[in-house]
């Protein structure tokens, strides 16, 4: 098995300017904890050594999705793996592992990934790539996944945000007559325009954050979070803001924003949430404004 001064040595290779990067890698549409990030395309040379199995749990993945195993068997003369998402802006170099009783004189490797909640809906090819101790690369062996679109929340109007560490982010959502829908004020009726009356059964067409995920750092997994206008919401400009309340001890947190209208995206955004975004007041008006929307 590799040593560390072998692995750094094989890193300095890698990158290919005298140091290993820097870069942690959270920009990426693929995550391996554990693992280093190394930007850019791997190496077109294939005279390394081979993959020689590699199997996935799951096909199918949806964007956010974590605790992915990936395992395999390489060839002898490997001393890690490379593994990366085709498209991505890096791969991720993870030392061998030791021999399996069903491959006793084979080196292993076993992962586990996430997927960022920016990874766009459809096929996707996940590639490994044995390498040797100095740095030469083998053929790829692919994995054909397909990232399955998140299910969306029944409604005329459905804002989502999404991310993907265990932290407490916060939607807000501001309608063109300035209410303003968050945690702390999670529903916003718009009564009915005249010659039609309230139902006196209650508002049903109440716009609603349906649920406040992580709060306080409960962590539920969830991760989303959806306003949700069950009938036709108002015309005029929406403001979609997202606070990150509290990192709950991640270094990070990657979110996407999307609004849904009659079944159509019509708006979305991206970024990440650092300890810089955690500071302040967590109130009403709070947090980065994201995407502003206007619904006809």
């Amino acid at each position: 098995m590799m040593h560390l001064h072998q692995m750094a040595a094989l890193l300095l290779l890698l990158g290919g300017c005298g140091a290993a990067s820097t870069d942690p890698g959270t920009r990426a549409e693929l995550q391996i904890a554990g693992a280093q990030f190394v930007p850019g395309a791997m190496p077109a040379d294939e005279s390394g050594p081979k993959v020689r199995q590699a199997n996935v749990s799951n096909y199918h993945v949806l964007p956010g999705a974590h605790d992915q195993p990936f395992l395999g068997t390489l060839d002898a003369g490997a001393t890690a793996v490379a593994i990366g998402l085709a498209g991505d802006r890096g791969y991720w170099v993870v030392v061998a592992g030791v021999p399996d009783t069903l491959t006793p004189t084979l080196p292993t490797f076993h992962v586990v990934m996430g997927f960022a909640t920016t990874l766009p809906a459809g096929p996707v090819e996940l590639d490994a790539r044995a390498v040797d101790a100095a740095g030469r690369f083998g053929p790829p062996s692919t994995t054909a996944l397909t990232v399955d679109a998140a299910p969306i929340p029944d409604g005329k109007l459905v804002i989502t945000l999404r991310w993907d560490t265990a932290s407490d982010l916060d939607l807000h959502v501001v309608d063109p007559s300035g209410v303003e829908i968050w945690a702390r004020k999670p529903n916003a009726y718009r009564p009915p325009p005249p010659p039609a009356q309230p139902d006196p059964d209650g508002p049903k067409n109440a716009a609603q954050l349906d649920f406040d995920s992580n709060a306080g750092c409960v962590i539920d997994g969830r991760n989303q979070e959806d306003v949700i206008y069950p009938l036709e919401p108002a015309p005029g400009r929406y403001t979609v803001r997202v606070d990150a309340f509290s990192l709950c001890g991640q270094s990070y947190a990657n979110w996407r924003v999307e609004a849904i209208h009659d079944g159509q995206s019509i708006g979305a955004a991206a970024g990440i949430a650092s300890d810089a975004d955690t500071r302040g007041a967590h109130d009403e008006g709070a947090g980065l404004t994201a995407l502003q929307l206007d619904v006809p």
